[in-house]
């Protein structure tokens, strides 16, 4: 992908999803990297201050769960946006919790003692879509996530019955999940993309137990994103993820040079990541808290709902985090037919990091972001859970970076360096009883929007 102009946080259209090109692994991480350069560009090309795309009113907050139901919240000028600091999203395979926070009911906290927030939203199609599904009489169906040029235009006529336009269309329908840290407590905050948010505040006078008492306005500084959207012939969505440079060391990995040869990178070193504080160190991804949910109200130390607990041996503190799988596969066998080996995937995502970051220019904020990878199955078949293997090539097994994991999002989820059967996003957005691809089967949070729009 070749950026046409380059200007210093200049503004990155959107990918056109509706005819976007993915004959190859390399197309759909293209796809991903525009869209991360669009909804993470100023609104005013050049300028931060104005706010990014993903603040602007193409995006809607997703609410908390409230009674089984959520709302999506317009952006509006001088409206701060809430963050939360984490709550359980839905795993099929363990739970049916769903919220905003860690893959697990982990707390995530950074070196400097600042906690990690969250943030889910989604597009403009993705609005339109549900208040459709909810109120067209049919007119717009739910069976799928739109892919098509004919489903689309069914979401844009109808919101113009509602009395609203469409901004960006060709998007399709786009959620994102990001994760934030407070910037005052960084050294480098200039390096970081920040908003002024809402956030939860606790009583911390104990080390064992954090209550929950209040909320106050924070300067936050994005450390992950997921983009997850529909393109066309597939209604699964395409899973991808992004990172700050600055959060966690990676273990090893194997990449080819530019004769074809296996090479590999060693462990990073340092003390002064984000998320770890000491890289030798043996003990990692090993949580040191965790949050208290309504499922959990009698569990050890959980005597509190939102409030924050310590695990058992440790106390309210940071853990070691590290990249077990840095560009989303594992560290042997095949991560998809592409690929015969992690070595030829990572060369592939190390390769179109290389390229985006050496074409935006020097100072430019999302220089600091590299893209970690993307999954989808083949030809948009319903996701079963699982992900590729050289003995597990059915329909529906996550290709494409198929062990993808977020060091701020999945941080103790992560399964380790090698491969595992469950390992890859769809392991939990996806109906793994009887894989489909109704909204239900693959967005936790799709049905309890939709019991908003149709209150």
């Amino acid at each position: 992908m070749l950026l046409e102009t380059v200007s210093k946080n200049g503004s990155v259209n959107a990918a056109n999803s509706v005819t976007a090109v993915h004959n190859n692994n390399c197309d759909f991480y293209k796809w991903s990297e525009q869209m991360f350069l669009w909804v993470a560009s100023p609104n005013t090309s050049g300028d931060y201050s104005s706010g990014t795309v993903m603040e602007s009113n193409s995006f809607y907050t997703v609410s908390t769960s409230v009674d089984g139901v959520r709302t999506l919240i317009p952006h509006e000028k001088g409206k701060l946006i809430s963050a939360v600091a984490n709550a359980q999203k839905n795993d099929k395979l363990f739970a049916d919790d769903s919220e905003e926070g860690q893959a697990t009911d982990d707390v995530l906290m950074a070196q400097n003692g600042s906690l990690i927030y969250y943030i889910s939203m989604v597009n403009d199609v993705y609005a339109q879509y549900l208040n459709g599904v909810a109120n067209s009489g049919g007119s717009v169906s739910g069976d799928e996530f739109p892919t098509t040029q004919d489903q689309l235009d069914a979401i844009v006529a109808y919101a113009k019955t509602q009395g609203i336009t469409v901004k960006d269309p060709n998007t399709l329908t786009i959620e994102i999940k990001t994760s934030w840290v407070a910037a005052d407590e960084l050294k480098n905050a200039s390096n970081y993309i920040t908003m002024d948010a809402i956030v939860p505040t606790y009583d911390t006078s104990n080390n064992q137990k954090w209550s929950p008492n209040g909320s106050t306005q924070k300067k936050l500084a994005m450390i992950g994103i997921h983009i997850v959207g529909t393109i066309d012939g597939h209604p699964e969505m395409v899973w991808a993820t992004f990172e700050h440079v600055n959060n966690a060391p990676n273990l090893e990995y194997t990449y080819l040079d530019t004769e074809n040869n296996t090479k590999t990178h060693a462990a990073d070193t340092g003390n002064d990541w984000l998320l770890n504080g000491d890289s030798s160190s043996s003990t990692y991804n090993q949580s040191h808290m965790k949050f208290c949910n309504s499922n959990e109200l009698s569990g050890h130390k959980c005597d509190e709902l939102n409030s924050i607990f310590a695990t058992a041996d440790n106390t309210i503190s940071a853990s070691n985090t590290k990249m077990t799988k840095p560009w989303g596969v594992a560290n042997e066998g095949a991560p998809n037919a592409e690929n015969s080996t992690p070595a030829a995937s990572n060369s592939e995502v190390i390769s179109i990091n290389n390229s985006i970051l050496g074409q935006l220019a020097e100072g430019d904020l999302r220089k600091n972001y590299i893209f970690i990878g993307a999954t989808w199955t083949d030809s948009g078949a319903a996701p079963t859970g699982t992900s590729y293997s050289s003995t597990n090539t059915a329909s529906g097994v996550a290709i494409g970076t198929s062990q993808l994991a977020n060091s701020t999002m999945e941080t103790y989820a992560q399964n380790g360096a090698g491969y595992s059967q469950y390992g890859s996003c769809f392991s939990c957005h996806s109906n793994f009883q009887k894989p489909g691809l109704k909204p239900a089967d693959l967005s936790h949070i799709y049905s309890e929007l939709l019991k908003g729009e149709n209150q």
